[in-house]
């Protein structure tokens, strides 16, 4: 019989939920992280300071991730991980960061900008008339109209949801690593 020792004070997810709760505090972090981005672009949109450090933040976020399902895998997974608890940490991982960032988009155009959609939805009708875009779709796009902020916020959601999938499995295929020696039950 194996012998617990009470001086192993790693937090480990003895069940199916752990990977979920730890998912969703690294994933709180992320989307914190993207969302203050998020903020200083959409606040700051014509700086290019701003916009080079809003992109690398977007290209470090894929590292930031891997970092995070790694450490996951290190500190929960006793250092091995299969490539599909991999994906499915990193999809979720990824998803709450989506959730997270998708509250700061909708604060950002319900309250903090009310008017940002009716703009842009004006500066493309401009751009499009400049362009000499056919007059029967430019009337089919005044008639959809301007998308409401929940709208767009959905539709930010599915994109940062779909795309995490995607990336998760790179992040998968690179921080898999499987015993390959595990340890058998000796018989008493």
């Amino acid at each position: 019989m194996e012998n617990l020792q009470p001086e192993d004070k790693r937090v480990r997810p003895e069940n199916i939920t752990g990977k979920y709760r730890v998912a969703a505090r690294f994933g709180l972090y992320l989307g914190l992280y993207m969302g203050l981005f998020y903020l200083l672009g959409a606040f700051f949109p014509n700086q290019g300071l701003v916009k080079t450090l809003c992109s690398l933040a977007e290209l470090a976020m894929f590292f930031i991730a891997y970092f995070m399902v790694k450490k996951y895998r290190d500190q929960y997974q006793d250092g091995f991980i299969s490539f599909r608890q991999a994906w499915s940490f990193s999809f979720w991982l990824y998803t709450f960061t989506a959730i997270i960032l998708s509250a700061f988009i909708y604060i950002h155009m319900q309250f903090l900008q009310p008017d940002y959609l009716a703009d842009t939805f004006n500066q493309v009708l401009a751009m499009l008339e400049e362009l000499n875009y056919p007059s029967e779709q430019m009337d089919a796009l005044i008639d959809f109209g301007v998308p409401s902020a929940i709208q767009v916020t959905f539709v930010y959601l599915w994109v940062y949801i779909i795309g995490g999938a995607l990336l998760s499995l790179i992040n998968a295929a690179i921080v898999k690593k499987e015993n390959l020696f595990p340890e058998t039950p000796q018989q008493a």
